[in-house]
């Protein structure tokens, strides 16, 4: 018999479920007619680019609706900002839990574990990428050739094939239009008839008018590295507070996401068309309107491939005609109505726990103007989020990869019908997924065996994961 994860056997789960023997249709409107699991896993295909079960909606019709009349572009001055002292405060019970850590010989707080951790970090800040992009690569013109031209369904498909390779697994894009001008801050971008685009002495950003397209593609964080940041198991002071062997993770997901954006950004310059960029604080937004994620409880891009093990959305303003992505449908908001999982081990409760999403936001740092879940990033920041912990992110159920087939089982089941997403979630607990990894395991990872090792980023073999 044929076992999803662990001891667990298809029908053991049928049983849990008590559906052993009997007839289920797990359809919703329009969603295929499955009668059991076992057909439901059958159906599950990992290769294609979208599952069956992820479905398009409407340009703009997100699973947390907005309020044209209330969505406005994001005014930075709401934006809570930690006081110097508490940021001095934080850092040095940093320091101090790191002594700590090496004092104890505590298992991924170890000298060499910090090290691992530190080198990972600051690499995105030393490549000084401008807000044109990577304008390094010889343009047609600089080689006496037209730019690329293609239909905006071949361009997409270029695109992707492309970010692909340079190391993003899902590229979307959006169109810009009076709406989708607003996911940029207050005041900051403007798109009008000129030649060239330009910052002023004010720092406004102004884009050509013929710029009306927005490229985005996801930049992964290594979710089974990531795991090993979780502390939740000390009952000391530094419980809930990362373990730099898997904090090591979030950062090196900052230094090759900048890396992944000189060659896409590079990419585009070379095809003869722009790639622009200007600051923007939020990037959840232009996963949302590309169909790259969901919202998620957290507040956060929530991927059904991919869970929370996404760093950030990156993305570029382009003239280079592109077909646009539709938003998705795919059970994540309405799973995340049940699951609480995140909101449940955030220590400060910055999560909302509440059954549904709510047009009322947490504090005026919050956009408004869509019904959602908003983060209280108060309290959050105040902890020590994101850099001390990773709690919430590490803790979602859709961060499983789907080398155990009932996880993909279970992305299905729960975007065709939210009966069942209570009992996922629940096993979800049972099976103790989102919590501490042992001392063994930690020690252990300094002597993994490398030729079985699957989940590092080893550069030149191209090996992807899921």
């Amino acid at each position: 018999m044929s076992k999803f994860h662990s001891n667990l056997s298809r029908r053991d789960f049928m049983k849990g479920l008590g559906l052993a023997g009997a007839g289920m249709s797990l359809a919703a409107a329009g969603s295929p007619l499955v009668h059991d699991l076992d057909e439901l896993a059958a159906g599950v295909d990992t290769h294609h680019y979208r599952k069956w079960w992820q479905k398009d909606r409407d340009f703009e019709d997100l699973t947390t609706p907005v309020d044209w009349d209330l969505f406005k572009p994001y005014d930075t001055r709401k934006l809570y900002m930690l006081p110097l002292s508490l940021v001095k405060r934080q850092a040095d019970e940093r320091s101090a839990r790191h002594i700590r850590d090496v004092a104890n010989n505590t298992p991924g707080g170890t000298l060499r574990d910090i090290a691992l951790d530190e080198a990972t970090y600051d690499n995105f800040n030393m490549q000084h990428l401008g807000w044109q992009g990577n304008i390094r690569t010889a343009s047609p013109v600089d080689r006496g050739l037209p730019a690329w031209q293609g239909t905006p369904e071949d361009n997409l498909q270029m695109m992707r094939a492309a970010a692909h390779f340079y190391g993003a697994p899902r590229v979307g894009a959006i169109e810009v239009n009076e709406h989708t001008r607003r996911l940029f801050d207050l005041g900051t971008t403007i798109w009008e008839d000129i030649p060239a685009a330009y910052i002023d002495s004010a720092g406004v950003y102004h884009i050509p008018s013929r710029c009306r397209w927005i490229l985005t593609w996801i930049a992964k964080q290594n979710y089974p590295q990531s795991k090993y940041a979780l502390r939740t198991d000390d009952s000391g002071p530094d419980r809930n507070k990362t373990f730099e062997l898997g904090q090591a993770s979030r950062n090196a997901s900052y230094s090759h996401a900048p890396q992944i954006r000189w060659n896409v950004t590079g990419f585009l310059h070379g095809l003869g068309y722009l790639a622009l960029q200007p600051e923007v604080r939020a990037n959840v937004p232009f996963g949302l309107f590309s169909g790259l994620a969901e919202q998620g409880r957290t507040a956060y891009c929530c991927s059904p491939d991919y869970g929370l093990s996404i760093r950030y959305i990156d993305w570029a303003i382009t003239d280079l005609p592109l077909q646009p992505t539709r938003p998705i449908d795919a059970g994540v908001t309405e799973f995340c109505k049940s699951c609480k999982r995140c909101a449940e081990v955030c220590p400060p409760g910055a999560l909302s726990l509440d059954d549904d999403t709510s047009w009322e936001v947490a504090g005026q740092w919050n956009r408004g103007g869509f019904k959602g879940f908003h983060q209280h990033w108060q309290k959050c920041a105040e902890w020590g989020g994101p850099h001390d912990c990773s709690n919430c992110q590490m803790t979602c159920p859709f961060n499983h990869p789907p080398d155990a087939s009932i996880h993909n089982l279970v992305r299905a089941a729960s975007a065709v019908t939210p009966a069942l997403n209570g009992f996922f979630a629940g096993m979800d607990r049972a099976f103790g997924y989102g919590w501490q990894k042992s001392d063994a395991e930690r020690e252990g990872w300094w002597q993994r065996d490398l030729s079985k090792w699957p989940y590092d980023e080893l550069k030149g073999f191209g090996v992807k994961d899921w």
